[in-house]
């Protein structure tokens, strides 16, 4: 496998951070954290970068000096999961938004002009999202997630005439920060089943997966 430049939102902590020591051994790693971080894995660079400020995100990738060949978007926020959508403070629901779903929008618009031919967008979504099997509560992060599903859509359909294409993926239920202590998995089992999208050739695009395998919306 031929050495890829790998960008990656979010890579200070969680998956991002699992992610980051996976790959940066075989590949060229550039992450970013909204503040310095001290221990930066041999092999990655890190990039100061708010996605929810669009002069950061031009800051950050106006540093970049080679181009990329996947953007994975992983940065995001749940801070309600016990909020009702009748409870629900609508700031909280904006901030979510403008985290889960324009974030990845923005690097995208940021990213894509920069890539090879054959790149890969990956955005990190989650199980919450799907309307198919959509539960109750954590209001902000559900409808963000579920957006973030139709922005993949969007974004492969738009980008498959450029050869890039767009997937999303749930990681499942992970112990992280967000996760929690008594989430399911663990940050290298879920790793290992997100790395076959960033480089299987028969992973089709504009798709939802889990697990490799392909979920309903």
């Amino acid at each position: 496998m031929s050495q890829k430049t790998i960008f990656i939102t979010g890579g200070n902590r969680g998956i991002g951070r699992g992610l980051v020591q996976r790959l940066c051994h075989e590949h060229h790693v550039i992450f970013t954290s909204r503040k310095h971080i001290d221990d930066v894995p041999t092999g990655s660079t890190c990039l100061i970068m708010d996605v929810t400020h669009d002069s950061s995100i031009k800051e950050a990738t106006r540093q970049l000096t080679e181009p990329i060949d996947i953007l994975i978007n992983n940065a995001g926020i749940l801070p309600d999961y016990q909020t009702s959508a009748l409870e629900a403070d609508i700031e909280m629901i904006e901030h979510t938004f403008s985290t889960n779903t324009l974030g990845p929008l923005r690097v995208a618009k940021a990213i894509v002009p920069k890539m090879n031919e054959g790149g890969r967008i990956i955005n990190i979504s989650s199980g919450m999202g799907q309307l198919s099997d959509m539960g109750s509560g954590a209001i902000a992060y559900r409808l963000s997630k579920t957006s973030l599903n139709a922005l993949t859509r969007v974004l492969h359909n738009e980008l498959k005439a450029k050869h890039i294409s767009v997937n999303c993926l749930c990681p499942g239920w992970v112990k992280t920060d967000m996760g929690g202590p008594n989430a399911h998995r663990s940050i290298e089992d879920s790793i290992e089943n997100i790395v076959p999208l960033l480089f299987d050739e028969s992973i089709q695009g504009g798709l939802f997966y889990r697990d490799t395998h392909v979920i309903d919306w």
